[in-house]
């Protein structure tokens, strides 16, 4: 999965257009998140981004798999 994220770079117009949203991971996840994201040079937001889509890509084609 870290392979295909893309590392740091400047920021597009998509985070205006479509927004962000806060999230609250408690001081323990949000420091493993942020040594994570430093070590490999990526930004944490792109890193969130990534495993929502993987999930939600995921959990579709398990529901569409039902049908």
């Amino acid at each position: 999965m870290l392979k295909i994220i893309v590392k740091k770079k400047r920021r597009n117009s998509n985070t205006i257009r479509y927004g962000m949203f806060g999230l609250s991971l408690g001081e323990e996840h949000y420091q493993r998140l942020d040594k994570y994201c430093t070590k490999h040079s990526i930004y944490k937001a792109t890193l969130v981004r990534n495993l929502v889509i993987e999930y939600l890509d995921k959990a579709e084609n398990k529901t569409n798999a039902n049908f």
